[in-house]
């Protein structure tokens, strides 16, 4: 493996974690909390493929990981105040699980993106008509 190919490795995870584009790392993913742009600006990469596209975000990445959360926490109270009423375990998970779940939701769409990005980079139909979007 070459050190340019290495590096561009270590500089993607660094655009995941600052939520810029795959492509280049200079436009940021979401315009707003929970909407996420239409594609770069910078290069002209659209991020929704097609309509639905973020749909396995929430159910390969996001529940799975809000599950671990609540079953861990469930767990965990259950064992360190084992008198409390499994109701009441019940009602404060949920409300963690919703509130991870928020949290969680737009990392949960930058993986799903950079994931397909690896699988699938970007070519001449990925790119985005900015004079429709805008």
């Amino acid at each position: 493996m070459s050190t340019d190919r290495a590096r561009g490795q270590t500089v993607q995870w660094g655009y995941l974690l600052r939520m810029r584009c795959p492509y280049c790392g200079e436009t940021p993913l979401m315009e707003h909390w929970f909407q996420f742009q239409h594609g770069c600006k910078r290069c002209d990469y659209r991020y929704e493929r097609e309509i639905g596209y973020f749909t396995g975000a929430s159910w390969m990445v996001m529940f799975p990981l809000v599950a671990l959360v609540g079953f861990a926490m469930a767990a965990a109270l259950l064992i360190l105040v084992p008198h409390l009423d499994a109701l009441v375990v019940a009602a404060i998970c949920s409300v963690a699980m919703v509130g991870v779940g928020v949290l969680v939701m737009p990392l949960s769409m930058a993986l799903w993106l950079y994931g397909d990005h690896a699988i699938h980079p970007l070519n001449p139909d990925d790119r985005y008509d900015k004079e429709l979007v805008n």
